[in-house]
């Protein structure tokens, strides 16, 4: 099993190389699937193929899927709330509500790094290739 992220500042090329390295990798066998978790879905327009939020078959052992974080928030909340009133007792952090942890940074990447976990344990991919949102910081002059 194999699991290229890409990542990096908007428009490097991130989205071209996902797609083309999930189209090699496909033909020289590997069972791969090409994941975008950004929410701009540019992998769609990269493909020419309308994707969804669960995988789709696009090429003979290639599928592509473009990860809804909203959808994954609601598919993983239950556990991910369990796993934090776990950590919150035993840190002793009683104070703090649920409106706050909504805001909690990093939570729509914890969304997709789950989904991702759950396609590398599936045993149905031989590769996993990630198109990450942007990274970078925006400066404003004030």
């Amino acid at each position: 099993m194999r699991i290229i992220i890409y990542t990096g500042k908007g428009g490097v090329g991130k989205t071209s190389i996902a797609a083309a390295t999930a189209y090699r990798m496909a033909a020289e066998g590997k069972r791969t699937i090409v994941i975008s978790t950004d929410a701009a879905h540019s992998l769609s327009d990269s493909l020419g193929i309308p994707l969804q939020h669960e995988p789709l078959l696009i090429h003979e052992r290639l599928w592509a899927q473009e990860i809804d974080s909203l959808k994954e928030t609601q598919r993983y909340w239950g556990s991910v709330r369990n796993w934090f009133s776990n950590f919150m007792q035993w840190a002793n952090l009683d104070d703090i509500g649920s409106e706050e942890l909504m805001v909690f940074p990093g939570f729509e990447e914890l969304f997709s790094l789950l989904r991702i976990k759950e396609h590398a344990e599936s045993g149905l991919y031989d590769a996993i290739i990630v198109d990450c949102a942007p990274t970078g910081e925006k400066h404003f002059d004030c």
